[in-house]
C-alpha cells in the first residue's frame, strides 16, 4: 500500500504544491542542508534563490586593501 505525501514549496510566498506516493516529488527541486538531515522542496529556481537570498552566508572573506 503506497502512502500519498503532499509536499509544499518553502518560499513564503508560494502556494504551490504537488501531491505524490513517491518519497521525493519528481516535480520539486529538493536541497539538503546539514549532510542531509533537513530537506527542503522548491517549485522553481525563483523560489529557491529568493529563500537562500535570505539566509547568512557561510563564509565570509574579507578584501585585502593593500592587494587592491
Amino acid at each position: 500500500m503506497s502512502v500519498e505525501q503532499v509536499f509544499y514549496c518553502e518560499w513564503r510566498d508560494c502556494d504551490s504544491h504537488v501531491r505524490t506516493a513517491s518519497p521525493s516529488p519528481t516535480a520539486f527541486i529538493a536541497v539538503a542542508e546539514d549532510a542531509g538531515r533537513s530537506t527542503q522542496h522548491f517549485c522553481s529556481w525563483d523560489c529557491l534563490l529568493m529563500f537562500a537570498g535570505e539566509k547568512p552566508p557561510v563564509e565570509t572573506i574579507l578584501l585585502d586593501e593593500e592587494a587592491a
